[in-house]
């Protein structure tokens, strides 16, 4: 569950979010960020009990940028999807959706996110997520502090 939730702030859902496929928002979202090397902080507690803070460092390219919020959930092609996103909305420089992936007798995920773009060079989110795995349910509240920090290393 941890892994699903910090590749959202661009640290690690690699794993379980790229199997379930695609996040699409309207091409009317204008947020845009600094391409560049970015600093996360993120904080969360699963089922209540508390995680360390990690902090993470990751390059975002100048395609990622123009799109933050579908780099940030780092979704691939939409054609293997089992995810629909849904009430993606745009309120100033707020950015939220809902995502609901998988089977829920196999096993989904349904999450809450919502990002605040505090200047193209630091954002905040907030996330809720619940995973059901045969029965079992987790629960994952994270938040993210993003920072740009400098030019990607080469």
């Amino acid at each position: 569950m941890k892994n699903i939730m910090f590749r959202i702030s661009r640290v690690a859902i690699a794993g379980l979010f790229v199997s379930f496929g695609a996040l699409t928002l309207p091409s009317a979202l204008a947020i845009e960020i600094e391409p560049g090397m970015w600093q996360d902080t993120a904080t969360s507690s699963v089922n209540g009990k508390p995680g360390k803070p990690e902090v993470t460092s990751d390059c975002i390219t100048p395609q990622d940028a123009r799109n933050p919020v579908k780099a940030l959930a780092g979704m691939k092609d939409a054609s293997a999807s089992q995810c629909q996103t849904l009430n993606v909305k745009e309120s100033g420089n707020v950015v939220s959706f809902v995502m609901r992936c998988g089977d829920p007798k196999q096993g989904s995920i349904d999450m809450d996110a919502a990002f605040t773009f505090e200047n193209a060079r630091h954002y905040t989110g907030a996330l809720t997520s619940v995973m059901s795995i045969m029965g079992q349910k987790t629960t994952t509240v994270m938040t993210v502090d993003s920072k740009w920090i400098g030019a990607c290393k080469k």
